[in-house]
């Protein structure tokens, strides 16, 4: 006799949860419409003011801990996603009806607070004004002789710090670097509150086995505000990827705009080590402007790359050419597709952006 109510108080608990959801959803489609007129609000408010606030919670929580937290969560959230899915086939197999529409609506009503903090949680970062607005910065289309001349500097730049570099020092403790990478932050803090970052939480994360086949290197865990590295990449690499990962736990969303944080980080950095993970970042971004713009300089400029240099670069092609496959496009178009549908209208063009800026 008690069954009937159980079954209307579950699926009225779950109801309630979607229609929550589906109306803030309708609150943020509004947000994304008045974004042009409120994107200084938005920066004030959310980004500077309540994401700030539950990051800043988010790293003292789970910053400590030398695990992914946001990881863990992942895996959890598959399993039961996985159970429930199971749960609907053997209903449906064993004619058990009654059950199915229970299923559905709590497979519904996780995916939907999924969303939600999704929402609340990071995505409205995109909405706030561009780094080109903050900083006053003329990022008109460039002519592709300034940016070989500009290539030509960063060479020296990057040659420079890499002759006073030493990944040794890291060998022996990988966690060293993680410690190491993020001081630039405190010396461009010194000029701009804005890259105050008091509470570190970066950890290597528990699928590094897996990213690499997907062209992931780092990423950013909305759900924690953890900056995730993926372990086993090029070390020349990993600086700058932490550094850009930070950029977004700031609230930077546009990956075109972490990448120039991240950058900026690297260099500032009292480490030459660092410095020369930045300036190798983004030289190999010049190279690949360079090489899309068809520069006539574009040959001549790669043979001036010393020795040293061009090694590194060819050590971080090859790693990731070794994990290309056939289905790492799907995976590609549909991160383009997610970057365009918040407010990133390059998509994956969006990280070369960096040389604009």
């Amino acid at each position: 006799m008690q069954i009937l109510p159980k079954f209307r108080k579950r699926t009225l608990r779950s109801k309630v949860v979607i229609i929550s959801v589906l109306s803030f959803l309708l609150i943020n489609s509004i947000v994304f419409y008045i974004q042009p007129f409120a994107s200084d609000t938005i920066f004030e408010y959310y980004t500077s003011g309540y994401f700030s606030f539950i990051t800043s919670l988010q790293h003292i929580s789970f910053g400590f801990l030398p695990f992914s937290v946001g990881d863990i969560l992942y895996i959890l959230v598959f399993i039961y996603l996985l159970v429930k899915i199971l749960h609907f086939i053997f209903a449906l197999l064993f004619k058990r009806f009654q059950k199915l529409l229970p299923i559905v609506l709590r497979i519904i009503g996780t995916l939907a607070v999924i969303w939600f903090l999704l929402v609340s949680q990071w995505n409205w970062n995109y909405l706030q004004p561009s780094l080109e607005e903050k900083l006053e910065l003329e990022t008109s289309d460039y002519k592709v002789e300034e940016l070989a001349d500009f290539t030509r500097k960063l060479i020296g730049e990057t040659t420079k710090s890499k002759n006073d570099s030493d990944f040794d020092i890291f060998s022996d403790e990988t966690n060293s670097i993680i410690d190491i990478s993020y001081l630039g932050y405190k010396a461009l803090a010194k000029n701009n509150d804005f890259f105050i970052y008091n509470y570190p939480s970066i950890k290597y994360s528990l699928f590094s086995s897996i990213l690499p086949f997907l062209g992931i290197s780092g990423y950013y865990n909305p759900f924690t505000a953890e900056a995730q590295i993926t372990k086993g990449i090029p070390i020349v690499q990993i600086p700058f990827v932490i550094n850009h990962e930070i950029a977004h736990q700031l609230g930077i969303a546009s990956e075109s705009e972490a990448n120039f944080i991240g950058y900026l980080a690297s260099i500032n950095n009292p480490l030459s080590t660092i410095q020369y993970s930045g300036n190798l970042n983004l030289l190999m971004y010049c190279l690949s402007d360079l090489r899309k713009r068809e520069s006539k300089d574009y040959d001549i400029i790669i043979a001036s790359i010393p020795i040293e240099v061009k090694n590194d670069i060819n050590e971080i092609s090859q790693f990731w050419k070794s994990y290309r496959n056939e289905y790492r496009e799907y995976f590609d178009d549909g991160y383009d597709k997610f970057l365009k549908s918040n407010n990133q209208k390059e998509g994956l063009e969006s990280y070369n952006k960096v040389v604009s800026l």
